[in-house]
């Protein structure tokens, strides 16, 4: 049974729901605790899912035998995203352990220091709104080649106008 089809419509909807979130940027929603919780279930979660669909789309592949370059590509792109995200959803994880429970460590370990700084990073880069936006439009548009690659490999090159261009632009080169 190909259990792809079922797992990858949650990452999109989730990373292309974070990604929306994350270009929304109300004074009033920036200075809530509950806009950076929303943002942050949305895109681990998103991640957990595109993990478990490249499994999944791995399967599928050996299922299907021939390896083609648009089968190559569509997979490239999606591991590409699931990276993409994937850094996104480390830097909410960091500051939200930073919020809600300071780690304990012996202070003055390599460790410690380590984990201070990757941390103080992580929340300069959420601030840094700039840093954080363009990560996620590179991401969702990422998401969209691969969404459109993904179309093509089941439903051919011509399922949408979108699809079309990118498998022009990819494939046929």
């Amino acid at each position: 049974m190909n259990l792809h089809p079922i797992f990858v419509h949650f990452p999109i909807a989730l990373l292309t729901f974070y990604s929306v979130a994350e270009l929304i940027r109300t004074k009033k929603l920036m200075k809530t605790d509950f806009w950076f919780y929303f943002k942050a279930i949305l895109v681990i979660v998103g991640v957990i899912f595109a993990i478990i669909t490249i499994q999944t789309g791995e399967i599928a592949a050996k299922q299907l035998g021939e390896r083609t370059q648009l089968l190559e590509l569509h997979k490239f792109w999606a591991n590409t995203t699931t990276w993409i995200f994937g850094l996104i959803a480390v830097i909410y994880a960091l500051v939200w352990i930073d919020k809600t429970e300071k780690v304990k460590l012996n202070y003055g370990t390599i460790i410690e220091k380590f984990w201070r700084n990757i941390t103080k990073l992580s929340i300069l880069i959420l601030r840094k709104s700039w840093i954080i936006i363009t990560l996620a439009i590179i991401g969702l548009i990422s998401l969209t080649i691969t969404g459109a690659l993904g179309g093509a490999i089941v439903y051919g090159p011509d399922i949408d106008p979108a699809a079309r261009i990118i498998y022009n632009l990819l494939v046929k080169g």
